[in-house]
């Protein structure tokens, strides 16, 4: 294993500035695996992309060195959101020395939304129509079609949502029917987060992630 992320690590840092890099996470429970991930191939990531127990593992081993060993499998979006803030915070001074890159794009995809974060000023464009874009992959995968049926989905995400959840009386933000796509601007950063209409009729979910990212790096590359 680690021949082959060496391998990965070399064509990483061999790989022209100008062409962007996406790193798709999986789940790992080996917490010298996950450093080693983090150590060549993460900081060598323009984007990356992640699901909802992902991203808790991601920081848990950015902030404590540590793999998180428990996760909320249907979390709350200001959490998410908040896990968010904190990997671009920890990533997006990485000193792009030797092949590093900073962080300028995250994607975080959960069975009820698609949330993608992108720097201000950085090539990543068009975030809603790439929001969007994931949600619908992620139903016609699973249900295994290319149209989309309203008798096989169903929204689970909340009425309304909260930015964060570190601040007591955080503005919330409204599922509107006629502009279900949700994007604000922060300070350092844009978000999209979009409400994904759930199969509930499951051909498959094997390879979800990475249909669901790469869905969304079409509209932004």
């Amino acid at each position: 294993m680690e021949e082959r992320i060496d391998k990965l690590n070399n064509l990483l840092i061999g790989t022209d500035r100008a062409i962007k890099t996406h790193f798709e996470m999986a789940s790992f429970s080996d917490p010298n695996l996950m450093k080693m991930i983090v150590d060549k191939v993460v900081y060598y990531s323009d984007s990356l992309g992640m699901n909802e127990q992902e991203l808790p593992n991601l920081v848990s081993i950015l902030t404590s060195g540590e793999i998180s060993l428990i996760s909320d499998s249907k979390p709350r979006i200001a959490s998410v959101l908040d896990q968010m803030r904190v990997v671009f915070d920890l990533l997006k001074t990485t000193k792009e020395v030797n092949g590093k890159r900073k962080l300028t794009r995250l994607h975080v995809h959960t069975l009820a939304y698609q949330a993608i974060l992108t720097e201000k000023g950085s090539d990543w464009k068009n975030t809603m129509s790439a929001a969007a874009k994931a949600s619908l992959t992620a139903n016609r995968h699973v249900c295994g079609s290319n149209y989309i049926n309203m008798d096989n989905a169903k929204l689970i995400m909340d009425d309304s949502f909260s930015t964060t959840a570190t601040v007591d009386g955080a503005s919330r933000i409204p599922l509107e029917e006629n502009r279900p796509v949700s994007c604000w601007s922060e300070e350092e950063f844009d978000i999209c987060l979009a409400p994904v209409l759930v199969c509930t009729e499951v051909i498959q979910t094997g390879g979800g992630g990475d249909n669901i990212s790469s869905a969304g790096l079409l509209y932004q590359i």
